[in-house]
């Protein structure tokens, strides 16, 4: 079996690099796979020798193409076995279209148990796949933070990682900080967003502390916002104690792999697709998708929704974790299941699981 992989792995994005590992993975199990790249980027981010080894081969002979890109690009070959793959982030996307492209494909591949129940509800008839994200567990398991931020020492480390967009709902997470921790306590919340201006996310968060109402002072966020080198990236999830995705949907949430693979739980909005992780999965409900203003014409409007968290919940759901991570025991016990699990989201691992499925179909 050959396999050629279209997707977006030479942009440097999220979705690039879940395309990545997937053809790493793939190599990983033996499985002969040949990538080729399509872009939205105006520049190549990807230097990965072994990507650019893979694409010397030639696309002859593949029966097999799977079409990571998103689902109005599908082209139906019948030369081949047609898989298209894609992550979603609501619960459907029925104003898109997009089921019908889906339906083109012989079989469609899915990160999450979340992102499945979507597709089904959207339409999709043909069979629908999980093939978890992986990663490269080397590269996180010795991570040497060289640079420790100032204001983040001799505190307990609350993480957020992901754009500054609706979705994300970095809105709950700051409520929430602020509404079950006092300022005095050794307790801080770091926010990692890239392609956003620093100035405007410090207005945003400013905005967000005075509509609280519950004191006059309040401990600033410390916000690192930018693209950053993968070095500057890891030595940044390296100073957290514990990851918080509050998002309204997730297809998956690489950063809380990341993380996980360094030892560090979890908490999350419970129905989104983290089932991969550790840690607190926080009660949540369907509220309509309203504010999506970054995504295409059709897509997450409020004929889909998304999972809106309990901020209170959230708000004891880190203080339940800080009060279980302060312990140094417990912390080590954490960090050593975390690890553990994480393990099972490997190339080597996720590999087999897409070896199975192209061999099973």
């Amino acid at each position: 079996m050959k396999v050629l992989y279209i997707g977006h792995y030479r942009d440097g994005t999220g979705w690039g690099n879940a395309a990545l590992n997937n053809i790493l993975a793939m190599q990983e199990a033996g499985v002969d796979v040949v990538p080729r790249a399509i872009t939205y980027e105006s520049e190549d981010k990807t230097t990965d020798l072994r990507i650019e080894n893979l694409e010397m081969k030639s696309s002859n002979d593949c029966d097999v193409v799977v079409q990571h890109t998103l689902p109005h690009n599908y082209v139906y070959n019948a030369d081949y076995k047609n898989i298209g793959f894609l992550a979603v982030e609501s619960s459907n996307f029925k104003d898109t279209g997009w089921q019908h492209n889906c339906n083109l494909m012989d079989e469609m591949w899915v990160p999450s148990e979340a992102a499945r129940k979507a597709l089904v509800w959207s339409g999709v008839t043909v069979p629908v796949k999980i093939v978890p994200h992986s990663l490269r567990m080397g590269d996180y398991s010795e991570v040497i933070n060289k640079n420790p931020i100032d204001t983040l020492q001799n505190q307990f480390v609350f993480g957020f990682v992901g754009e500054f967009i609706e979705r994300k709902n970095v809105k709950a997470l700051v409520r929430a900080f602020h509404m079950e921790f006092q300022p005095e306590e050794p307790v801080s919340l770091l926010i990692k967003t890239s392609k956003a201006n620093l100035e405007d996310v410090q207005k945003y968060l400013a905005h967000i502390r005075k509509g609280l109402r519950i004191r006059k002072n309040y401990k600033e966020e410390v916000v690192a916002a930018g693209m950053a080198t993968n070095e500057e990236y890891l030595d940044l999830l390296s100073q957290i104690d514990c990851f918080v995705m509050p998002s309204r949907g997730e297809a998956f949430c690489i950063p809380s792999l990341e993380t996980m693979a360094m030892g560090i739980p979890c908490i999350w909005t419970n129905g989104i697709g983290l089932d991969h992780t550790l840690g607190i999965a926080v009660e949540s409900h369907d509220e309509p998708c309203f504010g999506a203003v970054e995504t295409l014409d059709g897509l997450d409007t409020s004929n889909s929704s998304w999972k809106e968290i309990n901020v209170r919940s959230l708000g004891s759901s880190m203080r339940k974790m800080y009060d279980t991570l302060i312990v140094p025991e417990m912390k080590q016990d954490v960090a050593k299941q975390c690890k553990e699990k994480a393990a099972n989201y490997s190339h080597k691992e996720i590999g087999k699981i897409i070896k199975r499925i192209l061999n099973d179909s």
